[in-house]
C-alpha cells in the first residue's frame, strides 16, 4: 500500500467544502431542536470518543528474520552514539495507538482535533490515546521511535525518541486547512523540536504556510513527505515539502532507486526509504507493510532526533544542513528526484566527510579523534651504514603504516559486506560516469575518508527568512500537552 495523505485542492473542491460547509450547518439548524443541550467543548470528545468503523490490524512477525531497515540506515552503529533520548517528534497524523507494545514508552499525551460544525470548524479536545482508525500515524510514529528489542525486525530510527501525537480524528485528507494550522500549531506549543508532517497538498494555502512559517521561526524542525503522486512536473508544487524551511523527503525503493510513486521536484531535499516497509499496525500488537514517502519522511525524523540527541544544541538550521551534507547522492549528485541523496544516519551523527562536503554546521571538534604521535627515526648509530638507515626507516615507516591500517580493517568489512564502498561518490577521476551511479545500494556510505578523497559539495537548505530560534526544552515526560497561547479561532 503507498500511503501519503494527500488533500484535494482546487476551485471545484473548495466549491464543494463550502456547500458541504453550508448543508452541515444547515442540518445542524434543523435538528437542533431534537438534540439536547451540551456543555462547550463536550461535543468534540464526543465525537473523538466514537469507535472506529473499520479496524486496521496487523499480523505478528516471527523472530529471528531480517532487518532489512535497519541494515540499509546503519542503525546499529548510529545507536553506539545516539539514540533520540530527550528529543521529542511531534506527529500531525491520523493518531498514534499507544497500547502496541513497541511504542508503549514513547508516546507522550497529546492532543486531538475534531470537525464540528462552528465558526471555525475544528474543536481542540483531549485524545483517545488508543485511537488510530486509519494506521497511518501508528505507521509513522513506529518509523521514528519504536522500541528496540532483541530479536525484532524493526525498530525506530531513534528508539528512544518521545513522540508527541496531534490526531486529526476526521482523517487528514479530510480535515479542512484551518484545522491543520492550529494542530501544527498545537505541535509547536508542545515544545517539539521536530514536527513530521506525511501529508501533501496539492496547491498553496495559507493557514498551512503562515502555520507553517511559526514552527520555523519558533526553531522546530519541520519534514514533510514529497507526496506519491509521481509527479514530475516542475512547476506543480506539493505542500507543506515545498514551502521555505521545509525538509522535504522523497523515496527510494530497497535498491536505492527512485520509487516512480514519488514526487520529483527541485524543492526535494532528501530521499529515504518508501519500499515494503515492516510497520506498527494499531490495535495494540501486529506489523504491516506499507510504501509511499510518508515513511520516508518519518525514517528522516527519526535521523533528525539523533543527531540532537547527540548535539543539543544545534539549531534546526543545522541539523537540516547536517543531514543535508551527509546525505549518499544517487546517480552522482544532486537532482530532483532524491535531493541531497539518502538519509544517512550515521554519517549525520557521525560528521565523516562533512568538512570535505562544505563544511556543516555543528562539528564537534572535541569530538574528534585524537592524533597518533609518531616517533622520529633515530640518528645513525656508528657502525650503521646509510643503507641500513634506509631499510630501518622504511621498515619502520610500514609497520607504523600496518598498525594504523588495523583499525581501519573491519570497518572496510564491514562496509564490504553492507554494499558500500570506499572512495569517490561522484564523477571524476577513479569514480563513476557522470551517467552511471556508484556502484553498490547508495546507502550511508561515509567512508571516503580512508583514501581522502573529497564529497561534493553541500547543498545549502532554502532560507525560511528569519533564523530559525532553539526550540522548547524536550523530553519523554507522559504529561498532558500545555495549553497552547494561539488564537484558534
Amino acid at each position: 500500500m503507498t500511503s501519503t495523505h494527500r488533500i484535494p485542492g482546487g476551485p471545484a473542491a473548495a466549491a464543494r467544502r463550502r456547500a458541504g460547509t453550508l448543508l452541515a450547518l444547515t442540518a445542524a439548524l434543523v435538528l437542533a431542536p431534537l438534540t439536547p443541550l451540551s456543555p462547550p467543548g463536550t461535543a468534540g470528545r464526543a465525537l473523538a470518543a466514537e469507535p472506529c468503523r473499520q479496524e486496521v490490524t496487523g499480523v505478528d512477525l516471527p523472530d529471528g528474520g531480517p532487518h532489512p531497515l535497519i541494515d540499509l540506515l546503519g542503525l546499529r552503529q548510529t545507536w553506539d552514539l545516539a539514540t533520540g533520548e530527550g528529543v521529542t517528534v511531534a506527529v500531525v497524523d491520523s493518531g498514534v495507538d499507544a497500547r502496541h507494545p513497541d511504542l508503549a514508552d514513547a508516546v507522550v499525551t497529546g492532543s486531538e482535533y475534531v470537525m464540528v460544525p462552528a465558526a471555525h470548524g475544528f474543536e481542540r479536545s483531549a485524545p483517545a490515546p488508543e485511537q488510530d482508525c486509519e494506521g497511518h500515524g501508528t505507521a509513522v510514529a513506529g518509523l521514528i521511535a519504536a522500541e528496540r528489542t532483541e530479536g525484532d525486525r524493526m525498530a525506530g530510527v531513534a528508539p528512544d525518541a518521545a513522540v508527541y501525537p496531534v490526531r486529526i480524528a476526521d482523517g487528514v485528507d479530510r480535515a479542512s486547512f484551518e484545522t491543520l494550522a492550529a494542530a501544527i500549531d498545537d505541535a509547536v506549543d508542545s515544545g517539539a523540536a521536530v514536527l513530521n508532517l506525511s501529508f501533501a497538498i496539492p496547491g498553496d494555502r495559507a493557514p498551512v504556510r503562515e502555520a507553517v512559517e511559526r514552527a520555523v521561526d519558533a526553531g522546530v524542525l519541520v519534514i514533510a513527505a514529497a507526496g506519491n503522486e509521481g509527479n514530475r512536473d516542475p512547476s506543480q508544487s506539493m505542500y507543506p515539502a515545498a514551502y521555505d524551511g521545509v525538509l522535504a523527503v522523497a523515496a527510494v525503493d530497497g535498491a536505492g532507486a527512485p520509487m516512480q510513486s514519488s514526487n520529483a521536484a527541485e524543492w526535494v531535499d532528501l530521499a529515504a526509504y518508501g519500499e515494503n516497509l515492516t510497520v506498527v499496525a494499531p490495535g495494540g500488537s501486529g506489523y504491516r507493510a506499507e510504501s509511499g514517502t510518508s515513511f520516508a519522511a518519518a525514517q528522516v525524523s527519526g535521523a533528525a532526533a539523533l543527531v540532537l540527541s547527540r548535539f543539543p544544541e544545534l539549531s534546526a538550521e543545522e541539523v537540516a544542513r547536517r543531514l543535508i551534507a551527509s546525505a549518499s547522492p544517487v546517480g552522482g549528485g544532486r537532482n530532483d528526484l532524491t535531493g541531497a541523496g539518502i538519509v544517512d544516519p550515521f554519517g549525520a551523527v557521525t560528521g565523516l566527510g562533512l568538512e570535505r562536503a562544505g563544511g556543516a554546521a555543528g562539528d564537534d571538534e572535541d569530538r574528534a579523534p585524537a592524533a597518533i604521535p609518531v616517533q622520529a627515526v633515530p640518528r645513525p648509530e656508528p657502525g650503521l651504514s646509510d643503507t641500513a638507515v634506509t631499510a630501518l626507516a622504511v621498515s619502520g615507516g610500514l609497520l607504523l603504516a600496518v598498525v594504523l591500517g588495523l583499525p581501519a580493517v573491519p570497518a572496510v568489512r564491514r562496509a564490504a559486506r553492507r554494499g558500500w564502498h570506499p572512495g569517490p561518490l561522484g564523477p571524476g577521476p577513479g569514480g563513476p560516469p557522470a551517467d552511471h551511479p556508484p556502484p553498490g545500494p547508495p546507502a550511508a556510505t561515509r567512508l571516503d575518508w580512508l583514501d581522502g578523497t573529497d564529497l561534493p559539495p553541500a547543498a545549502a537548505p532554502r532560507p525560511a527568512g528569519a533564523p530559525p530560534g532553539r526550540a522548547a526544552p524536550r523530553g519523554r515526560s507522559a504529561t498532558t500537552a500545555p495549553s497552547s497561547t494561539r488564537n484558534r479561532t
